[in-house]
């Protein structure tokens, strides 16, 4: 069953996602994240927006364990990020990904069911044959992301871009997550189809009451979309506010030229969003 939308008025939402001290060195020195902290309330969609190598994709993919943390710590509602906890946080987790990471030889069932492995045996997921609860609610969701059952045999490579995306979310929803990490979701596809996957994305989202934590790198869609836009520059939160608040001045110190990007970045929007 889905789970109730938080109310939005009277009062702050409870946290769901927190974000502490997350640190995450490369190599060479370099801070993909660098101190970041802040907190996601229940059923919020925040969008995280920034340049290329700002540390976005990092930040996501910390959530779900596939990114390893130097420091800091993660928690989604009351469980924090363990060796010992992963295995839940994951069950709880469903990513949409850019490039929509689906088997293209694969149909369109297989790759919506194949959001379910962990839900069912190892050995039904090996030989494709899985239960028929997990089938039947694999073409509830194909149905509610705008595909029917004449696409279940396609091949994902035979669906335009647009299509493929909504394959993705609904391989996404099948478990029901909480927490849905959408990575530069419509980063492939036209300006129409971006609109209508967001809104898509959204409004699912809302129906069951999970939170969104997406990242962008369209300041426009940003601003349409989000509950909330985080700023992210050299791995470092530079500004965390509502859409309103995202001016062009704000715009511009987010993103700058190369040259500024060399630079630490300005006190303009941590003054305004800070103070």
């Amino acid at each position: 069953m889905a789970r109730a939308a938080p109310a939005r008025s009277g009062g702050e939402a409870r946290p769901h996602l927190s974000f502490a001290r997350l640190v995450r060195r490369f190599p060479d020195g370099v801070r993909a994240l660098d101190d970041v902290s802040f907190d996601v309330p229940n059923g919020e969609f925040c969008v995280v927006l920034g340049r290329s190598g700002s540390g976005k994709t990092t930040l996501l993919r910390s959530v779900n364990g596939l990114t390893e943390l130097d420091g800091g710590t993660v928690r989604l509602g009351e469980t924090a990020m363990s060796r010992s906890t992963l295995r839940d946080i994951r069950r709880r987790v469903a990513m949409v990904h850019q490039s929509f990471d689906l088997v293209e030889r694969a149909s369109v069932a297989a790759n919506v069911l194949s959001g379910g492995v962990a839900e069912a045996p190892a050995w039904r997921v090996m030989l494709g044959w899985y239960p028929a609860d997990l089938r039947a609610r694999a073409c509830g969701v194909l149905h509610r992301v705008g595909l029917d059952e004449i696409h279940l045999p396609r091949r994902a490579s035979a669906l335009s871009g647009g299509q493929q995306q909504r394959v993705g979310i609904a391989r996404a929803l099948l478990l029901d997550p909480e927490v849905i990490l959408a990575d530069e979701p419509v980063a492939s596809l036209d300006p129409a189809i971006s609109r209508e996957i967001l809104t898509l994305l959204r409004d699912v989202a809302r129906e069951r009451g999970a939170t969104v934590l997406c990242s962008l790198h369209q300041t426009d869609l940003a601003r349409d979309f989000a509950d909330r836009i985080v700023g992210m520059r050299h791995g470092r939160v530079v500004f965390d506010g509502p859409p309103a608040r995202f001016d062009a001045a704000a715009e511009a110190a987010l993103y700058g030229s190369a040259d500024t990007q060399a630079r630490p970045a300005p006190r303009l929007i941590e003054d305004r969003i800070y103070a």
